[in-house]
């Protein structure tokens, strides 16, 4: 279990990190483009209040209770089963952990989710995302492919 919550480590780390620079150098609700062609992909700065696809708006207080009970469930699940389920799923559910957590963070000092990887073509966008929201999709991967695996 030390190399999945040393990876959930470095994620957190480089998901605050990431945060604190795009805070400290892009101004809010700005756009850098990085790969011009097509407008493909930009730096931006937003605050996201609600959840996926910046659904539910200004329920903060509710998601960081929400969020942090799920998040303990998960981690009395994981010290319950650690020897019962398989090294990817030890994985996926500590990259579950440091998205949350990384969400979780920045909801209760920044008021809202930094989101600012933002992927497209032209106006045809992908709603803005974070490291965090990468590590909790990375991860959905990795539980659904461990689990079509054991069958």
């Amino acid at each position: 279990m030390k190399k999945p919550l040393t990876l959930a480590c470095l994620v957190l780390v480089l998901d605050q990190t990431s945060k604190f620079f795009v805070n400290t150098f892009i101004p809010l609700h700005s756009i850098l483009p990085i790969i011009k062609p097509l407008h493909f992909f930009n730096l931006v700065h937003f605050y996201n209040t609600g959840i996926a696809f910046s659904s539910f708006q200004n329920m903060n207080i509710f998601f960081i209770v929400f969020v942090l009970i799920f998040l303990s469930a998960i981690i009395v699940w994981l010290c319950k089963n650690k020897h019962k389920i398989s090294a990817l799923q030890k994985y996926a559910f500590c990259l579950v952990l440091s998205g949350g957590f990384g969400n979780v963070i920045d909801r209760v000092f920044r008021g809202g989710v930094v989101d600012f990887l933002d992927f497209g073509i032209n106006n045809l966008r992908w709603p803005s995302f974070n490291v965090a929201d990468s590590s909790i999709c990375i991860a959905a991967g990795l539980i659904i492919f461990s689990l079509i695996k054991e069958k």
